[in-house]
């Protein structure tokens, strides 16, 4: 029986496959061979044992479907996963799982996990920052209108749009380089975390099999591994869950009919928008990204309640957290891959900007104001003249002459007023600002890059 969306509809298999219990017992089985080794390596425990241990574990001689057979016996899983080990060795009998707590394979193996997707997660980010980047490089300098509280405001460029939402996700990426080398860390110091059955030398161990599976060392945990490592993951995939939908959002916004300077693209020759109206041409993946984007962020509040445990540990953070990281980790992916096809596919229309903007003559009244300021007029002066011009007139010619009326005694002339009302004249910074964007985030792709193991 299916249930989960996530087999039928959500996700992406590459992802997908790093959470599957497959997988999972796969990560286990390598973190009960790498502390054989490290143990091994400290004289804990004879090297032919640590070797019977490390050729049952990595030798496919584990099978699934064993695990689960004993599971049903034991009740547990991770006693279920070592007696099936135990089946498949000889010398290594008396010492699988030595040392260790059922947390210390869970958690270890959690990381190895989140490690191997935040692989994936880096290329996303890569992918997105890379489309903003050509769409900010293409249209710098196409000047639009700019919007606040959902009223027109003072012209900006659709380059600079996009520019704000670069920004967004070069810190993103910039928070989830610096804060996976926290995340992604694993354990062998037992079920209070003393490390008490390998003795005063644990954390040299444990510092040795951490490294053989390339995470960082827990070195003050209770049975499990700080849960607030977990809590730092799950708020970089929610932070980047809401520019994925603020900017989903903007691109709907922007597609309305009564605005139309942006669109989805739309597969005319044969994808429907509506069972009823056939006309329509939805933003349905837009949509789609916002849906899910929410949901995403709804999973951070069990990980917060799962991380708040009596004394060294208890179960009320393990059944969610088989929720809590495999769905926000599937479904952040996800998003991000549709992001990345929206973008690369966007219809800009500059021809409606232009018109839009050449019809919004009230949108330079910041530029106005400067105009009178320039000409000796005290600002909150000028910004009354403005506004009462701007109420009573309904007109862009009555607008010019009502200012010229009321500034002529400071020089003001019509020429005066029509210049600044030229919106391309009125982009400050602009371009500038892109140009910085664009400068941190090609930096930052670069840590990417090399975090994803891409070879250019």
């Amino acid at each position: 029986m299916i249930v989960s969306p996530l087999d039928y509809r959500y996700g992406r298999d590459n992802a997908k496959e790093i959470f599957t219990e497959a997988y999972r017992v796969k990560s286990m089985l390598e973190v009960e061979s790498a502390s054989s080794i490290a143990l091994a390596a400290h004289g804990k425990i004879p090297r032919e044992a640590s070797a019977d241990i490390v050729r049952a574990c990595r030798g496919n001689h584990v099978q699934l479907q064993r695990i689960k057979e004993l599971e049903k016996e034991t009740q547990h899983d991770i006693m279920a996963l070592t007696r099936a080990i135990s089946e498949q060795v000889s010398a290594g009998k008396p010492y699988v799982h030595f040392g260790l707590t059922s947390n210390d394979v869970n958690d270890t193996a959690l990381s190895l996990q989140i490690k191997a997707f935040s692989r994936i997660m880096a290329e996303d980010l890569l992918l997105v920052m890379a489309e903003l980047e050509e769409l900010i490089r293409k249209y710098s300098g196409s000047v639009m209108l700019g919007r606040t509280h959902g009223q027109h405001a003072s012209p900006i460029t659709f380059g600079l749009k996009m520019a704000v939402f670069l920004g967004e996700f070069t810190r993103h990426a910039e928070r989830f380089l610096d804060g996976m080398p926290r995340v992604l860390v694993g354990k062998m110091l037992g079920p209070v975390g003393t490390g008490a059955t390998i003795g005063a030398d644990a954390l040299e161990v444990q510092e040795e099999f951490v490294s053989y599976l390339g995470l960082g060392s827990e070195i003050n945990p209770s049975q499990v591994t700080g849960r607030d490592r977990l809590i730092e993951y799950l708020s970089v995939i929610n932070n980047i869950s809401v520019s994925t939908e603020k900017l989903s959002t903007e691109i709907r916004n922007l597609q309305r009919p009564e605005i139309g300077e942006v669109s989805e693209y739309f597969e005319t020759e044969k994808q429907v928008g509506s069972s009823s109206m056939p006309s329509k041409m939805n933003p349905v993946t837009s949509e789609n990204i916002t849906s899910l984007s929410r949901l995403i962020r709804s999973f951070i509040i069990p990980q917060y309640e799962g991380s708040i445990m009596w004394h060294e540990r208890d179960l009320t953070n393990s059944a969610l957290e088989r929720f809590t990281i495999p769905y926000s980790s599937i479904l952040i992916d996800y998003v991000l891959a549709k992001l990345q096809d929206v973008l690369s596919r966007l219809a800009i229309n500059e021809q409606r900007m232009k018109k839009n903007l050449n019809s919004s003559y009230l949108a330079m009244s910041e530029s106005l104001v400067l105009m009178l300021v320039n000409h000796g007029i005290p600002r909150l002066e000028a910004h009354e003249l403005v506004r009462r011009a701007s109420v009573s007139t309904s007109e862009r010619s009555e607008l010019v002459a009502a200012i010229v009326k009321s500034a002529s005694s400071h020089g003001v002339s019509e020429k005066d007023v029509e210049t600044s009302l030229e919106a391309s004249s009125f982009l400050g910074a602009t371009a500038n600002i892109c140009k910085s964007t664009l400068e941190k985030s090609v930096m930052t792709r670069k840590r990417l890059s090399e975090y994803a193991g891409r070879k250019d």
